[in-house]
């Protein structure tokens, strides 16, 4: 099919952290029917960890910064992103009004999807957003040397022996309405993102990777720009596609879209500073991703390589063109036949 005849509007489902998701979900836009984002539940982190034990609930950092990013409401972004300063209530430093007002709606309603979908109403959200799970569980890792780290923040930390496994450290099952999505869309969007604490974490909920061999579309996965520290110190895209293809098992990852594009070396500079190295394959990386019977899809992902962001508690990464990754994910569509026309 030309790629100038794709005009059939489809069903897209983002699969990740709120970041990545909402890069995928901006790209897919001129030519998605719908729009629905499964976000990760599993953050530790400063703000999202207090507002959890406040609200007894699942992580709602990254739902409330894709609820924010797709905001009809302009106001309300901005005040679901406001973080307090701390200024009299020093416990508040930090802290993301969006967190608060999910865990005091979770409070109230006594039901966490309830209280993301009141939010997402309130700001006036763009596309659907729906927590990949609605249990209050812990995300735990075996590291390579045989211990066990618990909390997403321990699992990420930098300076510990490699990842060997994810695992709930409470065992739990995914949100249904998610599962229902998957099921049901045209092209399902796994990453960009953290592999082990965004991607794979989503994975680990009950009933996720069947969803996915089930998908009636084409499932895609979009190989991170650069390495991880504490992740993917040392992994090349292979090692990511392998990770994912892993977690699926066999002929469920339909196509690997990959960065081939080469920044300028002082554009790169400041995130190898911070450890993050840049991923571009090889010809044996392609051949070994189509060994495991998942399309390769090699395309100059980067345009202009933005400066690094300051991020609370997290470390930026280099962003894909919008432009290129959505025209990458329209032809990986076309590449397998399988829209719902």
């Amino acid at each position: 099919m030309d790629l100038c005849s794709f005009d059939i509007k489809i069903d897209v489902v983002a699969i990740g952290g709120g970041s990545g998701a909402t890069h995928v979900l901006r790209s897919v836009a001129p030519f998605a029917a719908s729009r629905t984002a499964i976000i990760a539940v599993t953050d530790t982190g400063r703000s999202t960890g207090l507002a959890r034990q406040i609200g007894a609930m699942p992580a709602p950092g990254d739902l409330r910064a894709t609820i924010a990013a797709f905001a009809s409401d302009q106001v309300m972004a901005e005040t679901l992103n406001h973080r307090f300063d701390g200024a009299g209530v020093p416990a508040l430093a930090g802290m993301a009004f969006g967190n608060l007002l999910i865990a005091a709606l979770t409070r109230v309603t006594g039901d966490f999807a309830a209280a993301v979908e009141h939010t997402a109403r309130l700001a006036g959200a763009l596309v659907h957003v729906l927590p990949v799970s609605v249990a209050n569980t812990t995300l735990c890792a075996e590291l390579l040397d045989g211990t066990h780290v618990t909390g997403e923040f321990e699992v990420r930390a930098p300076g510990k022996s490699p990842l060997a496994r994810l695992f709930l450290c409470e065992p739990a099952n995914a949100y249904p309405p998610a599962l229902d999505a998957i099921r049901s869309a045209d092209l399902v969007v796994i990453g960009p993102g953290s592999l082990w604490t965004s991607v794979l974490a989503c994975l680990q909920f009950g009933g996720v990777v069947e969803a996915l061999a089930h998908c009636r579309g084409t499932v895609a996965y979009v190989c991170n720009s650069t390495t991880q520290p504490g992740q993917t110190d040392g992994y090349r895209c292979i090692d990511h596609v392998q990770r994912i293809v892993a977690a699926l098992g066999p002929g469920v990852l339909d196509v690997a879209l990959i960065n081939c594009s080469s920044p300028d070396a002082e554009a790169l500079r400041p995130y190898e500073e911070e450890g993050l190295y840049l991923l571009r394959p090889n010809d044996d990386e392609i051949a070994a991703v189509r060994a495991l019977g998942v399309t390769p899809l090699v395309r100059e992902l980067i345009g202009y390589v933005e400066p690094r962001r300051a991020l609370w508690n997290k470390q930026d990464t280099i962003r894909y063109d919008t432009g290129a990754l959505g025209a990458a994910l329209r032809e990986a569509v076309m590449k397998k036949g399988k829209t719902n026309g």
